[in-house]
């Protein structure tokens, strides 16, 4: 079981996290968060920046890119 574990790209999603093993292409990567009718209020914030940290250390850039412009909105609606 733990060698099942390791084998997983884990990715953190906005509940728990998709256990997608190496590998496995999936069609639906951050659907949600790239559909223009997607609203995150400011109160989750930190939950973005991890969802972009964990992309970018897994060097997952179209994911990294969704992830930093639902931020910059974020910036955009604070200020």
């Amino acid at each position: 079981m733990s060698k099942l574990r390791r084998e997983m790209a884990r990715r953190i999603l906005g509940n728990g996290y998709c256990a997608r093993p190496v590998g496995v292409d999936c069609p639906f990567d951050s659907i949600c968060e790239s559909c223009t009718f997607f609203v995150t209020p400011i109160k989750f914030r930190p939950a973005l920046e991890r969802q972009r940290d964990d992309a970018a250390a897994k060097g997952q850039v179209p994911r990294d890119q969704i992830f930093d412009g639902l931020l910059s909105r974020l910036d955009k609606e604070a200020s």
